[in-house]
């Protein structure tokens, strides 16, 4: 386990990253990794993009697609997964969110130990306080992966 793992109380993993993103929201994020599957902990939606302080986290849990032809994608792996946001807002109108998601994404593995990867979300985003809301959300983001521990 990595010292930050122990740190924030995350659990041991075979491997684990680190790494950053940008996009509809922008974060940073942890990653615990097992073959062929992650487990995604990451601070999000920083309020880089509104008129709002807003501080949100999220937790994902990811899946490689099989891959029965490895030459069919070489160096990209394609993933699918689902996720768990919430946030809380403070400005002109407080806020909190959840939001249930699903998510696909394609990583570009370069040289060990970077990674690069875009992704796409949609699920049901519940706003509550300041304009109660519930609709269908969405966002893309790139970012980077940086692997700490195998």
């Amino acid at each position: 386990m990595t010292g930050a793992a122990l740190l924030l109380g995350l659990p041991a993993a075979h491997a684990a990253s680190v790494g950053g993103f940008v996009g509809s929201d922008a974060g940073v994020y942890y990653q615990s990794n097992q073959p062929g599957s992650s487990t995604r902990y990451g601070l999000t939606g920083l309020g880089l993009f509104s008129q709002q302080v807003t501080v949100a986290g999220e937790v994902a849990s990811l899946r490689d697609f099989p891959n029965n032809a490895p030459s069919t994608f070489g160096s990209l792996k394609p993933y699918y997964g689902f996720g768990l946001g919430a946030g809380v807002s403070l400005g002109n109108s407080s806020s909190f969110s959840l939001y249930p998601h699903a998510l696909l994404g394609l990583r570009y593995n370069t040289r060990a130990p970077l990674s690069v990867y875009g992704e796409v979300n949609t699920g049901l985003r519940a706003t509550i306080g300041g304009g109660t809301n519930i609709g269908l959300g969405g966002g893309a983001r790139i970012g980077v992966n940086l692997n700490i521990a195998n």
